[in-house]
């Protein structure tokens, strides 16, 4: 794996301080896309259906200017009136009922592809499973997870952001932002900087190993809350300052106790998984995978609608440690890459956020809360189906799926009303 050569090692000087060199943005993303490769008809799932496929102009009349792309082209391709840019001039209509993309042949590879090359591709397929998105200030380009490969690529990767580690004492890391307590923000009208700062910060606290993974993200929905207030007032001078106030709130483990204190809610956890589970189930069918993932979490919870939440939390508790726990303290980077690459692809903390909602950095971590939350929930269940079975196939199953399904459709998460706006929210989600 060709991670960023240019990662700076964290040390200590010789009078036992911490010492740490500029450590940036770049220096963290990783380059995993360059490893990725489509495996065509070997590959579980198909991309090539139920997606919204937009055309540019360019492409489109290539299209028009070939007699074998032209005649499919006009029964499929229709253009969007009124486009307000040449990048959306068409739009692909998948047919009924198999909703499978008409230029895929029957040994499920893309015709366009095969004959003519990249180069008449739709953007979007030509790039997929790649962000399309522009990443300021980042050379390498998050996969989305909802293609089975890439899954596999990001979520198995023991070194996937490029994170010094130190046993003795893992958080000297924290130390360019210490410094900061004394800096005052400059405002020169591009907030890039700042943000980079903000995910910098995220990055290494995800990957902090010196508390446990809900810890870790019940720390960053706080220090979320903080930088929202400086965000939405464009009050960059106050950031300095507050990344040296969590930096000192992190290194110094001042929040360790009050964590530790937080009550574990079992019943209430299954109830919010169970309720995202019935919205899955209750969405488009033909998402088959996605169904096979929930019928294995309900026979593993051994779930029944007429047992109240409280009768069927021991069997998902006891999912939990006897078979979810074993297997990530195994992988211990499989949620963290899940997150990372989840910062990178939505450029945390920006978004992706539903139309018409605010878009902080507070409601920015709540979604991506919430969604890992929601495959950790239907992975213990998973996980008490199939007992000591349960592994790294149904994990990918499950993200991939969950991904698709959700990521690609803002609208999906919008409708769920979970109390998340208090700390006791957050863990009640986080902490099992």
């Amino acid at each position: 794996m060709e991670l960023c050569r240019n990662s700076r090692k964290l040390q200590r000087d010789w009078t036992g301080s911490d010492r740490e060199e500029e450590l940036s943005l770049p220096d963290l993303q990783p380059h995993y896309e360059k490893e990725f490769r489509c495996i065509g008809p070997e590959c579980e799932d198909l991309c090539c259906r139920t997606w919204n496929v937009y055309f540019d102009k360019a492409t489109y009349e290539k299209y028009q200017a070939i007699s074998q792309l032209r005649s499919v082209a006009e029964q499929h391709l229709v253009r969007i009136q009124d486009a307000v840019t040449d990048s959306r001039y068409a739009q692909l209509v998948f047919p009924a009922p198999s909703h499978t993309c008409p230029f895929l042949t029957t040994e499920r590879w893309c015709s366009v592809h095969r004959d003519f090359g990249p180069a008449y591709l739709s953007p979007i397929c030509h790039s997929y499973p790649r962000v399309q998105e522009p990443l300021n200030g980042m050379t390498a380009k998050p996969l989305h997870l909802s293609c089975p490969e890439a899954a596999r690529l990001v979520l198995f990767q023991k070194n996937l952001v490029p994170v010094e580690r130190n046993d003795a004492d893992d958080r000297p890391r924290y130390q360019r932002f210490l410094r900061k307590a004394d800096q005052s923000a400059k405002t020169n009208g591009n907030p890039q900087k700042h943000y980079s700062d903000v995910q910098t910060f995220s990055l290494l606290l995800i990957h902090d190993r010196a508390y446990p993974l809900w810890q870790r993200l019940f720390l960053l929905g706080m220090f979320s809350r903080r930088i929202s207030e400086v965000f939405t007032a464009n009050d960059w001078a106050y950031l300095p300052g507050l990344l040296a106030e969590f930096a000192e709130i992190v290194k110094l483990n001042r929040l360790g106790a009050s964590m530790e204190g937080i009550p574990v809610q079992t019943a209430a956890q299954l109830a919010a998984v169970v309720e995202v589970a019935h919205r899955l189930q209750n969405r488009n069918t033909w998402f088959v995978r996605m169904q096979e993932c929930i019928q294995d979490f309900i026979r593993g919870i051994r779930y029944d609608a007429n047992l109240p939440m409280e009768a069927m939390a021991p069997a998902y508790a006891e999912a939990h440690d006897r078979y979810y726990r074993p297997f990530v303290e195994q992988h211990p980077s499989i949620m963290e890459n899940y997150l990372s690459n989840y910062i990178f692809r939505t450029q945390f903390p920006r978004g992706p956020i539903p139309p018409g909602e605010p878009n902080t950095p507070l409601t920015s971590y709540f979604l991506m809360c919430l969604q890992y939350a929601m495959i950790k929930g239907l992975l213990i269940g998973m996980a008490g189906h199939y007992r000591e079975q349960f592994g790294a196939e149904h994990v990918v199953k499950l993200v991939q799926s969950f991904s698709k399904m959700v990521e690609h459709s803002s609208e999906f998460l919008r409708g769920l009303k979970l109390d998340l706006a208090s700390p006791s929210g957050m863990a009640l989600l986080l902490k099992n």
